[in-house]
C-alpha cells in the first residue's frame, strides 16, 4: 500500500477487508463513526497509541500489516515489541563475525554484538544495556570515535559521516518533525555545539543516500591502517520499524 498518512491507511485496510466505518467503530467501541471519519480524513489529532491498538485489533491485522500501520503513524515500538524483535534476531546479531545491531526507525540502537563494540569504541557495558544507554545513531555526530570515517552507497562517492548522518536522519524523517520523540532527540544533542552548527546547515538534500539496503563505511585509524566495510540493511519482515545492519569487512 503506497498511502503515506496514517488515516488513508486506516481506509485502505478498512476497504481491504469490506469493513464500513459504523463496523470498525462499533468494535472499538464508539457509538457512531464521527470520530473515526475525522481521523481518515486527517481532521483529528494523532491517535493515542491506545487507541491506535483499538482501531488495529478492530481491523484485525496481521503482525506485518501492524508494523507498516505503526511504522506510518511513526509510533515507537514499545518495550513488549523491542523484546519480541530481539528474540527474533538477537542470535544472529550476537554471533555474527563483524560488526552487526538492531535499531529502530527512529535510529535508536537496541542491540549490539561485541564486533561493532570494539569498532565503535562503545563502552562494554552497552553489550548487554544498550537500551538503558538510550544511545542513537545520530549521537554519530557529537563522539569523538578513535578513526575518521566515511559512508555513502558508493566507493568513489563517500562523505564524512557527521553532515552525512545529520542529511540522512532529516531525509528519512521528513514530515516526523512535529513528533514527540523527534522534537526530544534534537533538543537531546542541540546542546552539543557541532551538532548544533551541522543540524542548523545541512538540509535533508545535502546528501541523497539514505540509509539504504547497502552501503560503504570506511574507516581511517590513527595507525595508518584503511578498512573498508560493507554494510547490509535489513528490515523484519514482522515490523517494519526495525532494522538490522550487518557489516562486512573488505581485506
Amino acid at each position: 500500500m503506497a498511502t503515506a498518512t496514517l488515516g488513508g491507511l486506516i481506509k485502505d485496510y478498512r476497504i481491504k477487508k469490506r469493513l464500513s466505518q459504523l463496523e470498525v467503530s462499533l468494535k472499538i467501541g464508539w457509538k457512531d463513526s464521527t470520530r473515526l471519519s475525522k481521523i481518515e480524513q486527517g481532521r483529528a489529532g494523532k491517535p493515542t497509541r491506545e487507541t491506535v491498538d483499538k482501531i488495529i485489533k478492530a481491523l484485525e491485522l496481521t503482525g506485518q500489516e501492524k508494523g507498516e500501520f505503526l511504522l506510518t503513524g511513526s509510533y515507537l515500538p514499545t518495550d513488549k515489541e523491542i523484546d519480541q524483535a530481539i528474540k527474533s534476531v538477537g542470535k544472529q546479531i550476537l554471533i555474527w563475525p563483524y560488526a552487526a545491531y538492531l535499531i529502530d526507525f527512529s535510529w535508536r540502537l537496541l542491540l549490539v554484538n561485541q564486533h561493532a563494540i570494539d569498532l565503535f569504541g562503545f563502552p562494554q557495558a552497552y553489550l548487554r544495556g544498550v537500551r538503558k544507554a538510550n544511545f542513537n545513531l545520530l549521537e554519530g555526530v557529537t563522539r569523538k570515535f578513535p578513526n575518521e570515517t566515511f559512508k555513502g552507497n558508493y566507493k568513489e562517492n563517500l562523505k564524512p559521516i557527521a553532515p552525512t548522518l545529520i542529511s540522512q536522519f532529516k531525509s528519512e524523517h521528513l514530515g516526523k518533525e512535529k513528533e514527540k520523540w523527534y522534537k526530544q532527540l534534537i533538543k537531546k544533542y542541540s546542546v552539543n555545539p557541532i551538532f548544533n552548527k551541522l543540524w542548523n546547515t545541512i538540509s535533508a538534500n545535502d546528501h541523497h543516500e539514505k540509509l539504504s539496503e547497502y552501503e560503504y563505511v570506511l574507516k581511517k585509524w590513527p595507525n595508518g591502517k584503511t578498512v573498508l566495510h560493507h554494510v547490509f540493511e535489513s528490515k523484519l519482515v514482522s515490523d517494519k520499524r526495525f532494522t538490522v545492519v550487518l557489516q562486512l569487512q573488505e581485506t
